[in-house]
């Protein structure tokens, strides 16, 4: 075969490859997020949340952390302490950056990477909101000048009411995932 045919024929390969992947890569991408939140549809329905409609900003179990941050992490969105260690899912930091992952998503930096960017700081000696406190020391996330209270609510322990009875007199729950304002018979 001459040289000019074999290379019009790696032309018209490469050109259909290209082609093929046009035509497959955005379905693909659209079927894997339906709803366009960021979350895998398959991830959604493993944890109980709706592929069909955005919510990722949604908190389902009360942890302070929303349901694109439990993605994020590597947390259940409808359990507010996934590995039963007293520590809420919000608090944890699974990178060791001395940054939990609340703070790590509100920062948008990785909670699972301890140097987000690969820029050779840990993400905790970094200050991503230009405050002039590393994120590691950053108590006050909304720079409203007060000290942030994220375990407001959660309780663990054997003092603590969170438990499978945790109704209250008048029929309230105690602890994170009592109620939110997702429980309007909506998922996730």
């Amino acid at each position: 075969m001459p040289s000019n045919m074999i290379s019009r024929l790696i032309r018209l390969g490469f050109a259909v490859a290209v082609l093929a992947l046009t035509l497959i890569a955005p379905g693909s991408a659209l079927a894997s997020d339906r709803d366009g939140d960021h979350m895998p549809d398959r991830w959604e329905k493993k944890h109980g949340l709706s592929a069909h409609k955005a919510n990722a900003r949604r908190d389902k179990d009360g942890d302070h952390l929303s349901n694109i941050g439990e993605f994020k992490s590597h947390t259940d969105p409808q359990d507010a302490d996934t590995d039963d260690d007293c520590v809420g899912d919000d608090d944890e930091d699974a990178d060791n950056d001395g940054v939990d992952n609340s703070n790590e998503v509100r920062e948008h930096t990785n909670p699972r990477r301890d140097d987000s960017d690969d820029d050779g700081t840990d993400d905790g000696d970094e200050d991503s909101d230009h405050d002039g406190v590393s994120n590691k020391g950053d108590d006050d996330n909304d720079n409203d000048g007060e000290i942030d209270d994220e375990d407001e609510g959660h309780q663990c322990g054997p003092n603590s009411d969170d438990d499978d009875e945790g109704d209250d007199e008048d029929g309230g729950h105690h602890g994170p995932g009592g109620g939110d304002e997702d429980d309007d018979g909506d998922e996730g």
